[in-house]
């Protein structure tokens, strides 16, 4: 029976909640069908992940989404519902939590929006990203998505009229006669905790949101635990494809590059051009990083190059291409790259960079499902997937997580794990 459903706007975003729920022994299943039938669903599932793609949405088709999910849900009985958001507050929030809501017939739903293992805090309704109010760092300029308010009421007010209410202190009991979306201030993991054991007793209200920070406290909380997955054994060279332009992703990409890892990088015109891929099975630039991935711990194909992103946008806008077509063509291109590079018997596990080029990738090659396994690192996540008919392995992460060294640092610990196992 399905205990908690997750219902989460892009793909990483999905897994990185998922692993948190299966690294603590629930069986965890993640899904791209948003039309996905709960009430006959009889495999024996704890947790089910819904991945929407909602973030790039206007609020009304996300909130009709999310509706839909959401009634759904309470129709087949399942007894928690958990609206993931975005750890910097992308996409379209007030409306997801409201369509939560008020399609569940709950008067509140608790939002912990804080993430203090990645830097991610709340203080007086205010949110931070490494110590910068959200709308000031660098993720207030994401150039398809940027955060407009630090402020999360403002957030919420600007797409949904429902109230909402600050809780700095949920001891208190102030939030048990509010109705609406009740904010906590959260700035430590021990607030989290804290947190978590004043709405696991009594009168907590069934309705969650939060990023993947809050979920990690929700197995005990909820009380879905099992058995702990095993790390399985992986190829221990890594591919790495990033779609991302999100400078923690960029600066991860220069520091590899610094250590002598190979990168291969798409020209704007590459980028947004499938036809030159074709079968992959006679691409130069397949079969070059074929043969990289043998002789090299790390290689890195990368859509940014010196003077990214300008160079794309200036050559979408010579060539009539939309912002929209831009995102989505990249990831697209991007993706069947992989899927050549996979074809013909990569040596090497895939890392792709990024909810976009994660579910798109899934998408073209038809993929269903997808079950998360475990995290390498806080925020990346190894998971298992059916590919044509056999069981991959592959890493992802979204955007803006990790230290700068991390590709290095990850292909140590695979390399360590095969050493240690032979």
């Amino acid at each position: 029976m399905i205990k908690l459903l997750i219902i989460s706007d892009d793909f990483t975003g999905a897994l990185d909640t998922g692993v948190q729920l299966s690294a603590d022994g629930a069986a965890t299943y993640v899904t791209l069908d948003s039309e996905f039938n709960m009430s006959d669903f009889a495999q024996d599932i704890d947790v089910l992940v819904i991945n929407t793609e909602t973030r790039h949405l206007d609020r009304e088709q996300a909130y009709k989404t999310v509706f839909s999910i959401t009634q759904r849900a309470i129709d087949a009985g399942i007894p928690y519902v958990y609206k993931k958001t975005d750890s910097v507050l992308r996409g379209n929030i007030g409306a997801e939590l409201a369509a939560v809501l008020n399609a569940s017939g709950h008067k509140q739903i608790h939002f912990i929006p804080a993430y203090p293992e990645m830097g991610r805090i709340t203080k007086n309704g205010v949110h931070y990203a490494d110590g910068v109010p959200i709308a000031e760092s660098i993720f207030g300029n994401d150039p398809f998505d940027p955060v407009l308010y630090s402020h999360i009421p403002s957030i919420i007010s600007s797409q949904t009229l429902i109230p909402t209410h600050v809780i700095h202190h949920c001891e208190d009991e102030e939030w048990k006669n509010k109705e609406g979306i009740l904010i906590h201030d959260s700035g430590t993991s021990k607030d989290m905790e804290r947190i978590a054991r004043t709405l696991m007793t009594g009168t907590a209200s069934c309705l969650l949101a939060g990023c993947a920070g809050f979920a990690a406290l929700l197995p005990k909380m909820l009380g879905i635990q099992g058995r702990k997955p095993v790390t399985p054994v992986l190829l221990p060279h890594m591919f790495i494809a990033c779609a991302s332009i999100h400078p923690v992703s960029l600066a991860q990409c220069a520091d590899a590059t610094r250590k002598g890892v190979p990168q291969y990088i798409l020209t704007p015109k590459e980028k947004l051009d499938r036809s030159w891929i074709g079968s992959g099975s006679d691409n130069a630039l397949v079969n070059k990083i074929l043969r990289s991935c043998k002789e090299n711990p790390v290689v890195i194909l990368n859509a940014n190059g010196r003077g990214e992103p300008e160079a794309t946008y200036q050559y979408a806008k010579e060539n009539g291409i939309t912002q929209e077509q831009l995102r989505t063509e990249i990831v697209s291109v991007m993706g069947y790259m992989i899927e050549a590079l996979l074809d013909k018997e990569l040596d090497a596990t895939a890392f792709l960079m990024g909810g976009d080029l994660l579910y798109q990738f899934a998408k073209q090659t038809g993929m269903k499902a997808i079950s998360p396994i475990c995290e390498l690192e806080k925020g990346v996540v190894l998971s298992e997937a059916l590919y044509k008919g056999k069981n991959i392995k592959l890493i992802s992460k979204s955007g803006g997580f990790g230290q700068e060294s991390l590709f290095t640092d990850l292909s140590k610990i695979l390399i360590r794990a095969i050493t240690d196992q032979g």
